[in-house]
């Protein structure tokens, strides 16, 4: 036990690490104060102290980001361990958290590969289309929706579906089960949790900016 909760936090700190690390090459990168000149924005950040508030705020963004990205694998772990449960093929939590952060992987590619657009193929973009833009969503098939429909069609997409396969998959060798019956637990569990939070996120967006909806 001692031994998966070592990798537990081994893993954790690589993929927090990483998340970090995107993050700050996102902001070097892409979301300059140019890039939000260019767009429309402007930075309003008192002279003199400019720097000291932007990395401020940097840093409240990087905090919040390794906080949900805490809450995220917790809950999906805890989603996964209760059907399992359910299914009578129970499977210690700390297992499930290591296999579930493990997955978390594949939205740190999609998180590169957006970056990467934008940086080398689309210079020219706007916070708009950064806001807009998800590597192979749905969102990318449909030009005029409102923009509190952006975030359930951009988790409509190659990485979120990727995510389900590797759930699956590392739930049929901890369970050791078929990997179609592994399949159906995540398909039962984590997806309607899933369309849950979409609906709660689109409900939050109608309700705080009902202009956009």
């Amino acid at each position: 036990m001692n031994f998966i909760k070592k990798y537990n936090l081994v893993s954790l700190g690589i993929i927090s690490g990483l998340t970090l690390v995107i993050i700050s090459a996102t902001n070097r990168l892409i979301l300059t104060r140019r890039f939000f000149a260019e767009s429309g924005q402007t930075l309003a950040l008192p002279p003199g102290n400019g720097l000291q508030l932007l990395t401020g705020q940097q840093q409240w963004v990087d905090i919040l980001a390794i906080l949900y990205f805490l809450f995220k694998i917790g809950l999906v772990s805890l989603i996964l361990y209760t059907a399992l449960y359910i299914a009578d093929r129970p499977i210690a939590y700390s297992l499930i958290l290591y296999i579930v952060t493990l997955c978390e992987a594949v939205f740190l590619v999609a998180a590169v590969v957006k970056m990467l657009w934008f940086y080398f193929f689309f210079p020219q973009g706007t916070l708009l289309d950064w806001h807009r833009f998800y590597a192979f969503s749905v969102l990318s098939l449909f030009h005029d929706v409102p923009p509190d429909w952006y975030y359930p069609l951009q988790t409509l997409n190659l990485f979120e579906i990727s995510y389900w396969f590797f759930l699956a998959y590392g739930i049929s060798k901890l369970a050791g089960m078929n990997y179609g019956y592994a399949f159906k637990i995540v398909a039962l569990s984590y997806l309607p949790a899933l369309l849950v939070w979409m609906v709660v996120v689109c409900f939050c967006a109608i309700m705080y900016f009902p202009s956009q909806g």
